[in-house]
């Protein structure tokens, strides 16, 4: 984790009404996209209030991003800007949670356009719960195409656990670009793992939820993920799911409580891969030609999705056998 984050212009010192400190400081990671950011900051500025603040933390950035923040935070006083240089959006969400001055941080990815009333509805829960264990409270994402997706892709994936609030107590959890962690008991947990290169939120959602903090689902905070035409290609979509894949692996690993268990979880499930990844391979080519391939291609990227598994519980068994 970077300790030192540079902060630009005048947001550095933005503490919220009469000098306290924030409710609620809106985490922006971001990497490489800086007409998103642009797009980003924009639907959230409207919703700051005095108690409510905006830091952007640059993950090490190669084009214009780094300049469009330092420029954000130059022109808005409630910005606070700072780079953390290490790669891996864990990283980067790590540093935000120490950098954040709020009691909250509420996790905002840079591809996301807040709707109105979001920013509102979490300062609404954090009142009427004060007195509870909250480890973190997460909205809604519906995904907004910037062209018309491909035949093969099912657009009508969206995250939405129903328009009435609860405390989840099953395996549902929200993620983390629309998801507020009490700071402190955040930290106090260990932060996210940045071995995980996706569900790192997961990771962390159900080590808050076995130490006895509550997990809530907010559905009046709602946000618009934005995915451009480039995103859904099949090369894309096969680094996604391969990436998958291996942060799955390491996460069942991580919940077995013994290393005998994890290393017959090991021998078993590396065995058993290759014929899981044959039989969605089988399934791809008989399917293909029904409604315009989309089963076809979910078959085919849930086998690029357990061959990520597999090589990183190959990678886990090395390092064990290596271990001795």
């Amino acid at each position: 984790m970077n300790n030192n984050c540079g902060q630009t212009g005048p947001a550095a010192g933005f503490e919220g009404a009469a000098g306290c400190p924030p409710v609620i400081t809106v985490a922006i990671c971001t990497r490489n996209r800086a007409r998103y950011l642009q797009q980003a900051v924009a639907s959230v500025l409207p919703q700051i209030t005095a108690n409510t603040e905006i830091l952007i933390v640059d993950n090490g950035s190669t084009d214009e991003t780094p300049r469009v923040a330092a420029a954000l935070a130059t022109a808005n006083s409630c910005i606070t800007f700072c780079s953390e240089p290490k790669p891996g959006i864990a990283v980067a969400r790590n540093t935000a949670l120490a950098r954040s001055k709020g009691e909250y941080t509420l996790f905002f990815d840079d591809d996301e356009i807040a709707e109105p009333g979001w920013l509102a509805a979490y300062l609404d829960f954090i009142a009427r719960h004060a007195t509870a264990r909250i480890g973190c409270v997460g909205g809604g994402y519906v995904p907004r195409f910037e062209g018309p997706p491909p035949a093969w892709f099912d657009s009508s994936q969206r995250f939405d656990l129903g328009d009435t609030e609860f405390r989840i107590r099953d395996k549902s959890t929200p993620w983390c670009g629309n998801c507020a962690y009490h700071r402190l008991t955040a930290l106090g947990a260990g932060g996210f793992c940045a071995q995980l290169r996706r569900y790192e939120d997961i990771e962390l959602n159900a080590r808050l939820a076995r130490e006895g903090f509550e997990i809530w689902w907010l559905p009046g905070a709602r946000i618009q993920h934005l995915i451009p035409p480039e995103r859904l290609t099949m090369k894309k979509m096969r680094q996604l799911m391969f990436s998958e894949g291996r942060s799955v692996a390491l996460l069942r690993l991580r919940s077995l409580p013994s290393n005998r268990r994890r290393q017959l979880y090991l021998l078993a499930r590396a065995f058993a891969a290759p014929w899981h990844c044959g039989l969605s391979l089988l399934a791809c080519a008989v399917t293909w030609p029904f409604r315009n391939g989309q089963i076809a291609a979910r078959a085919w990227l849930r086998a690029v999705r357990i061959a990520g598994f597999g090589w990183q519980l190959f990678q886990e068994s090395g390092r064990t056998l290596f271990s001795r």
